[in-house]
């Protein structure tokens, strides 16, 4: 059996409240990478462990958080309802600058590196 990965590093939106406090009021210092989910299937765990990597290799380099958001609780995520492949949406300053489609982990890292403000 594969050993849980520690997420505590993720903030969770579960409501539009805290979408918008999280996300979109995150600032111009925060690139906000936010797993949008489907209720019926689930964040992406498979991701998980690249995720944390992320956060504790490029953290100190990079201003970041990562998020997961219920898609079906959060009005800018509609589109990513009813479906179970994963989706990557990334915020900067409350605006959307880029979607990944899938756990396309190299696409994930360049985005952070190209997106991302200096720390």
């Amino acid at each position: 059996m594969s050993k849980k990965v520690d997420v505590s590093f993720m903030r969770m939106v579960n409501t539009q409240a805290d979408w918008q406090r999280e996300v979109i009021d995150a600032g111009d210092k925060l690139l906000c990478i936010v797993d949008a989910y489907d209720k019926d299937w689930g964040p992406c765990e498979m991701i998980a462990g690249h995720l944390s990597n992320f956060y504790f290799d490029l953290g100190e380099k990079y201003g970041m958080k990562f998020v997961r958001a219920k898609a079906n609780e959060v009005t800018d995520l509609k589109e990513f309802c009813g479906t179970a492949e994963p989706h990557f949406v990334i915020y900067l300053s409350g605006q959307l600058v880029e979607t990944i489609a899938g756990a396309d982990i190299p696409k994930i890292k360049s985005s952070i590196e190209s997106k991302a403000p200096s720390a």
